[in-house]
């Protein structure tokens, strides 16, 4: 083995090796960046073409590689948590058939809420926004849950509250 000194390990440690952040601000920075995509893109879904889904992508995939830098320094349940997302979610929503599956799921909603008489824009608007909540529910998933950074009381708290005025009776 060789023996290195101080300074060679000093060297190595920060010259060849990239500095790391801390844990809080990679997530953070992953975070903002899905955010971001995601709304970017339900932002107007009839102003989606490949022109644009081609960017998203692409912005996705630098997501992908800052996720690959820092792999090591993510708890690897988070990092199995986004591959599924990535897997389940983004590819139906960047890959090539991503038009059918958007309004696929759209015409879905539409459907299943035409009775109440909404405007097309409302129905859209509140598209948007279901999708905008199962994204931060697969995203308070992945980093609170996954990171351990769910509080249980408030957890259990909202958890009786629901229960209370959502009972089956």
């Amino acid at each position: 083995m060789t023996q290195l000194s101080i300074e060679r390990v000093e060297k190595i440690l920060h010259e060849e090796t990239p500095k790391t952040e801390n844990l809080p601000t990679i997530l953070r920075g992953i975070y903002t960046r899905f955010l971001r995509q995601y709304e970017r893109y339900f932002a107007d879904i009839n102003a989606l073409n490949g022109e644009k889904i081609a960017e998203l992508r692409e912005y996705n995939n630098e997501t992908r590689s800052l996720v690959r830098y820092y792999y090591l320094d993510i708890p690897q349940n988070i990092c199995n948590a986004l591959e599924v997302f990535e897997n389940e979610v983004n590819e139906k929503l960047f890959g090539p058939d991503w038009h059918k599956y958007l309004f696929d799921s759209y015409n879905n909603f539409r459907d299943k809420n035409k009775s109440r008489n909404k405007s097309e824009k409302s129905l859209k608007a509140e598209f948007r926004e279901e999708s905008m909540n199962t994204f931060y529910e697969a995203m308070d998933y992945i980093f609170r849950e996954g990171f351990g950074t769910t509080d249980k009381e408030t957890e259990n708290t909202i958890s009786d509250i629901i229960g209370k005025f959502f009972k089956d009776e």
